[in-house]
């Protein structure tokens, strides 16, 4: 009797990743990260630069405190944010895993997502304390000596919200491969 014996391998149920993919991701949120630091840095220089003019001016320099201590803040988020994602790099280059899942993915876009998401409303909060001051001192300062700090900050708005709708699309395509892989 000869039998043919067939045996069909069933399909991977969890596609995996791999070490490529993880480094992307961390890769282009220390990127994002990098860029709204640098532009933090750029709407600090502009500050003291209207800070000085104001002075110069005999305007009260106490009235640039908030917006500096805005400013100082996002600093350091970005810092933070550029620090970990360049930890999290190093790690997955110096001892990757075998194969990461979609989980893994979300995990890393959704950070980024909630990390860029608060720097996102931090230049929203330093745009509204720059018309703040801008009102403040619109008796003695005319409003294009804010033109380079307002453009600054309108440039990290954009790219920060830009950058957050990035991870959060990728953060959902991934959240729902995981929620698949979980059910099969």
């Amino acid at each position: 009797m000869n039998a043919k014996v067939q045996i069909q391998l069933s399909e991977q149920l969890i596609p995996f990743y791999s070490v490529a993919d993880i480094i992307s991701a961390y890769s282009l949120a220390s990127e994002s990260a990098i860029q709204l630091r640098t532009l933090t840095n750029q709407i600090s220089k502009a500050t003291v630069f209207v800070k000085a003019y104001a002075e110069e001016n005999k305007v009260d320099s106490t009235i640039f405190a908030e917006l500096e201590n805005l400013i100082v803040i996002s600093h350091q988020l970005a810092n933070s944010q550029a620090d970990t994602y360049g930890l999290e790099l190093k790690r997955h280059k110096q001892e990757p895993d075998d194969q990461y899942n979609a989980g893994d993915l979300h995990d890393a876009y959704s950070l980024a997502y909630e990390n860029t998401s608060w720097l996102q409303t931090m230049f929203y909060q330093i745009k509204d304390e720059a018309e703040i001051v801008k009102d403040a001192v619109k008796q003695n300062i005319h409003s294009a000596v804010f033109g380079g700090l307002d453009n600054l900050i309108h440039i990290a708005a954009y790219l920060a919200d830009n950058h957050s709708n990035t991870f959060d699309v990728e953060r959902e395509k991934y959240e729902a491969a995981w929620e698949v892989s979980k059910n099969d």
